[in-house]
């Protein structure tokens, strides 16, 4: 298996290498051989000499990071001169035969939540691999007692809603945490906003809306048949944030996420939806092209 984690050239990149290699521990790998790639994609500049510098002292930090934690793995180190840094890395992910492909969020913007910047959101609309994105500052748990192959979670989220797009990543989903052995929730999440209804309507039938708004959606969830361990919800929020703070979070979860069917097969599209559960996801986010092969 092969994990390629784009990495900010001149910034910090621990929160994609810490995703990159927990993802490495989580997807199944046959072979037991995990490739880490750690591609440094620098646009070309006037100040190349101070570029230089800077770029060191980050790939040094890499480096660093990769001796300590990403024991059992072969990590490479790749550096692409390119005006376009979401196309360096998707043709990095390409020539790699990749399975995945990490990015950390941009830093503009709060700590905590996945913040999506230019690179991908290129990538999120375009990507032939699955798309890993890490919140700004995410750092991975420590699991204790687990070897440095070991899975490192114990419950993976699926992110539901109606259409065969959604069906089709929940199911992926499913086939990852049987082949793994780790639970799996499935989560539908709905937002009630203030100006959904005038004033004189009342809260009551707000209420109501919303909890046949949840009833519908954990119906849909449960026709799936993907068996009595799989978890239901389906938390409605003031907000999108406000919805996914109604939910646990374990260590090193991952919210799973599924391309929409408007995008071609097998390539990233996100709807308006998806790119909302993305942009307000506290833990980091997989996205899953359509037609992507189940795994084994």
């Amino acid at each position: 298996m092969t994990i390629v984690v784009g990495a900010q050239p001149f910034g910090d990149a621990r929160g994609a290498l810490e995703l990159g290699a927990n993802l490495a521990r989580t997807l199944p790998e046959r072979s037991g051989v995990f490739v880490l790639v750690v591609a440094t994609v620098v646009p070309p500049r006037d100040d190349a000499r101070a570029d230089e510098d800077r770029l060191a002292r980050a790939q040094d930090a890499a480096r660093a990071w990769a001796a300590e934690r990403a024991a059992g793995m072969q990590v490479e180190f790749v550096t692409v001169l390119a005006r376009s840094v979401a196309r360096a890395l998707v043709q990095v992910a390409v020539e790699a035969d990749a399975t995945a492909l990490v990015l950390g969020s941009s830093p503009d913007g709060g700590l905590g939540h996945v913040v999506v910047g230019s690179t991908a959101d290129y990538l999120l609309h375009s990507s032939r691999v699955p798309v890993a994105l890490a919140p700004r500052g995410y750092r991975a748990a420590a699991v204790p007692g687990a070897g440095p192959l070991d899975v490192p979670v114990h419950r993976l989220t699926a992110a539901f809603g109606p259409g065969a797009a959604g069906e089709e990543s929940v199911r992926w989903a499913a086939a990852l945490t049987r082949s793994i052995d780790v639970g799996l929730r499935v989560a539908s999440f709905g937002v009630r906003t203030p100006t959904m209804f005038p004033p004189e309507v009342g809260f009551d039938v707000e209420a109501e809306v919303s909890a046949q708004w949840r009833d519908q959606m954990l119906d849909a969830q449960r026709a799936l048949a993907l068996g009595p361990d799989v978890e239901t919800v389906a938390p409605v929020g003031t907000s999108w944030a406000d919805a996914m703070d109604r939910l646990d979070w374990q260590p090193n979860e991952l919210l799973i996420v599924g391309s929409s069917s408007a995008g071609a097969l097998r390539a990233v599209f996100l709807g308006t939806r998806a790119t909302k559960l993305v942009r307000h996801s506290p833990v980091p986010v997989l996205v899953v092209p359509r037609g992507t092969t189940q795994p084994a």
